[in-house]
């Protein structure tokens, strides 16, 4: 199973601002988790054009009734793993702290697997989050653990005005592997 991930979008009104290179480098994916700050709806039905979309409320987001939209965290069953969503890693509890400039983590003290089902209220195999517009795949313990950075507005590594990343995660047979993908750099999976 492929499944596309993206966060940070800010899009505006109707989510169509979002850039074309986003949706081709989706294309082929059985699914995209967004991990918020998406700032409209839209951008979650433009998405939809390509893929069915779960996502999370970053700190702006609008609500909505439904399943598509969750508050603050999800755990999504894909392809026999369990996938935790969050906006913020650091919150809510136990906290996960990105380092300064926001590029990594600074992992705590305990086991992965118990810290993060305490985050997501049950045991997770990967934890996606967004937020910081860095991109960053890591692993800690069993788990792992994948920021898709911003496709829009990408964090301090890329250019001024250039496009960002996404991410990629594929399942298989309950394995589980995730890699970043640079629009600027043709963004095909």
């Amino acid at each position: 199973m492929r499944i596309g991930l993206i966060s940070d979008t800010h899009c505006a009104g109707s989510g169509r601002d979002l850039p074309g290179a986003v949706l081709r480098a989706l294309g082929g994916v059985e699914l995209i988790l967004h991990c918020g700050d998406l700032e409209c709806l839209g951008v979650l039905d433009y998405l939809e054009s390509v893929a069915p979309v779960l996502a999370v409320r970053g700190y702006e987001d609008p609500r909505e009734p439904g399943g598509r939209l969750a508050d603050a965290t999800r755990v999504v069953q894909a392809g026999g793993i369990a996938i935790g969503m969050v906006h913020d890693i650091q919150w809510p509890g136990p906290k996960i702290a990105t380092t300064p400039d926001g590029t990594g983590l600074v992992l705590p003290e305990g086991r992965a697997a118990e810290l993060l089902a305490a985050k997501f209220g049950q045991p997770v195999d990967v934890a996606l989050f967004g937020d910081t517009h860095e991109e960053l795949v890591c692993r800690w313990d069993d788990a792992l653990l994948v920021n898709p950075g911003s496709p829009t507005y990408p964090g301090r590594r890329h250019r001024r005005g250039a496009l960002g990343t996404i991410g990629l995660l594929e399942v298989d047979g309950g394995m589980v592997d995730a890699r970043i993908v640079d629009l600027e750099d043709g963004g095909r999976f």
